[in-house]
């Protein structure tokens, strides 16, 4: 009785961890650099492996002539008929009264230049949205953003903080799909094994030693 017990016990363990924790699994992230997703299959955008600091370009206590710089992969996912990928900053009135004059250099991982303005340039609604490029198959490419702080920034700047993100745009078959920065971070997902994966495994372990002494004293 006291075996079939323990069995059933085991047993029990072991659906937990095969079954219990799907979401364990699918959340934790991969290995790998950050990136940034456009998946033509669901016309979405998703972040993967990505930090704040990837995608949201944080001016603190920066001083006339910094440089901030941002790395990322830029991926397209499932495209079948082609799609158009592109994206600008977005800032605050205050970001841009402060940074505006701040200029924006974007370069693929071969050095190549993309795109270059200052920040309000980029960041206006009637300016031209920053070209990555049109692609018609899987394929990934690495983009490098470098800001560099402009050297009129103010005294009064030194102790505030001002943040500049990004939206991203594809265009496929005449519809246009938009996803910002923040966007990306809540898909990219926790990871729930970090979170609660020593509570799970410290109860079934817990389990597993309790059923071991009834079955070493019942012998």
């Amino acid at each position: 009785m006291v075996k079939r017990l323990f069995a059933t016990m085991v047993a029990a363990c072991a659906f937990v961890l095969a079954f219990g924790l799907p979401s364990v699994a699918c959340a934790a992230p991969a290995v790998g650099e950050p990136l940034v997703v456009y998946d033509g299959a669901a016309k979405a955008w998703h972040g993967e492996n990505l930090q704040e600091q990837d995608v949201i370009a944080t001016a603190a206590d920066v001083l006339p002539g910094d440089v901030i710089v941002q790395e990322f992969q830029l991926a397209a996912r499932h495209v079948e008929r082609g799609v158009t990928l592109s994206m600008r900053p977005d800032a605050s009135g205050a970001t841009l009264d402060a940074l505006g004059d701040a200029t924006i250099e974007v370069r693929d991982d071969a050095g190549s230049l993309v795109a270059q303005g200052t920040l309000t340039e980029l960041a206006s609604a009637e300016g031209a949205l920053l070209a990555l490029g049109a692609y018609t198959a899987d394929s990934a490419r690495g983009l490098r953003i470098t800001m560099a702080v402009p050297t009129s920034l103010g005294n009064e700047a030194q102790d505030q903080s001002y943040e500049i993100k990004w939206i991203f745009t594809a265009q496929e078959d005449g519809e246009s799909v938009s996803a910002g920065s923040d966007d990306l971070l809540a898909q990219t997902g926790d990871n729930l094994l970090s979170t609660y994966g020593p509570f799970v495994f410290g109860v079934l372990g817990v389990l597993l030693i309790t059923g071991a002494i009834i079955l070493k004293k019942r012998r």
